[in-house]
C-alpha cells in the first residue's frame, strides 16, 4: 500500500514488512528500514499513536488505529484516518528545503541522492506513529500554543491545528516528547531553531518530564541506531531563557514562584476546565517572553 504525502513523495504506510530492495541493500540509514524497526522492535508492545492517543493494532501486516479507543472523529479524510503513518516531529521540509537536492526535486530527490538527508529522514528519535489524517493535517506546520482548545477530531483528541497560521499544538502529555526530539535534532544536525521556538521547547520539556515509556523508547532506539537522545537519557529541567550554550549542557532551570504556580496548574490540568488551563498557559508563556526581554544582555569581552 502506498500513500502520497504533502510533498508529493510516495512512501509506504506503517507496515511490519521490510521492502525487499531495502533488505538487499542493507543501508545503515534508510527511512524504510527505520519504519520497519520501529514497528517490529520499538512499538511492539506500546500501541498508542502520538497525537490522538488512540490504540493501534496489527492487521494484515499493517498498523491500523482503533478509532473508538480515543473517540476519534475524522475531520475530512476518513480513509487516511484508518491507517497509522510515521510522523517526523521535525518535518522533512524543515531539514530538507535548504538543500540543493530539495530545489531539484524536493523530498524524493533528496532521499535518492543526499546521504545527510537520508540520515535525518531515518533518525528514529524523530519518528512517532500517528493517525494518517493527523500526520497529513499537521503537514510541515511549526509547533506553537493555540488558544481556544478547538476539538476538530472528537472531544477527547487533544491536538489543535491552525491551518491559517500554519501551526500545530500537540497534546500536553507529549509536549515534552516533541520538545526533546526537536532539541535533539537541533543539536545533532544543526537544524535552525528560533529563540521563541527554543524557549517554547524548553518550557514544554520542564512541564512534561520524561516518563517510563519515553525512557524505554530511547533505550530501544539507542540499541538499534547506535546513539541516544541526551535530552531523554540525561533528563533535567532547562533554563527557559535561551543562552549561548543552546544545548542539553546548558544551565538548569531556576524556577520562581510563577513557574511553580503554573507547574501546579499543569499538574492538576485533568481536574480543571480546559479554558482555565489554556488561559494559564498563554499567560505563562507571555510571562516567560517578558522575563527574557528584561534579562540584561551580556556583552562580549573584547580581546
Amino acid at each position: 500500500m502506498l500513500v502520497v504525502d504533502y510533498e508529493g513523495f510516495t512512501e509506504d504506510i506503517a507496515t511490519v514488512e521490510l521492502p525487499q530492495e531495502q533488505a538487499v541493500r542493507g543501508e545503515v540509514w534508510s527511512f524504510a528500514r527505520s519504519k520497519y524497526l520501529l514497528a517490529t522492535q520499538v512499538y511492539q508492545v506500546y500501541h498508542t499513536d502520538f497525537y490522538g492517543g488512540c490504540d493501534f493494532r496489527l492487521q494484515q501486516k499493517l498498523l491500523v488505529p482503533v478509532l473508538s479507543s480515543c473517540g476519534y472523529v475524522p475531520r475530512k479524510d476518513a480513509n487516511r484516518a484508518k491507517r497509522i503513518e510515521w510522523e517526523h516531529i521535525v518535518p522533512a521540509w524543515v531539514f530538507g528545503h535548504q538543500l540543493q537536492c530539495w530545489q531539484q526535486g524536493r523530498r524524493k530527490q533528496c532521499s535518492a541522492t543526499n546521504a545527510a538527508f537520508r540520515q535525518m529522514e531515518a533518525d528514529m528519535h524523530n519518528l512517532v506513529p500517528a493517525i494518517g489524517e493527523l500526520n497529513g493535517d499537521r503537514s510541515n506546520f511549526r509547533y506553537q500554543m493555540i488558544s481556544g482548545e478547538p476539538r476538530a477530531y472528537g472531544s477527547k483528541v487533544n491536538i489543535e491545528i491552525d491551518f491559517q497560521q500554519r501551526t500545530a499544538e500537540p497534546p500536553d502529555n507529549v509536549w515534552g516528547d516533541a520538545a526533546r526530539a526537536s532539541l535533539y535534532m537541533h543539536d545533532r544536525y544543526g537544524i535552525a531553531l528560533g529563540d521563541a521556538q527554543e524557549k517554547l521547547f524548553r518550557a514544554w520539556n520542564n512541564l512534561d518530564p520524561v516518563d517510563v515509556w519515553e525512557q524505554q523508547r530511547n533505550r530501544l532506539i539507542t540499541q538499534l541506531q547506535g546513539n541516544d537522545n541526551p535530552y531523554v537519557t540525561n533528563y533535567r529541567k532547562l533554563d527557559v531563557n535561551v543562552t549561548n550554550e543552546g544545548s542539553v549542557n546548558g544551565a538548569a532551570a531556576q524556577l520562581d514562584w510563577v513557574d511553580q504556580l503554573y507547574l501546579l496548574v499543569f499538574q492538576h490540568r485533568d481536574k480543571l476546565p480546559y479554558a482555565v488551563v489554556s488561559l494559564a498557559t498563554i499567560v505563562y508563556l507571555g510571562y516567560l517572553q517578558a522575563k527574557r526581554r528584561r534579562r540584561p544582555r551580556v556583552k562580549a569581552k573584547r580581546k
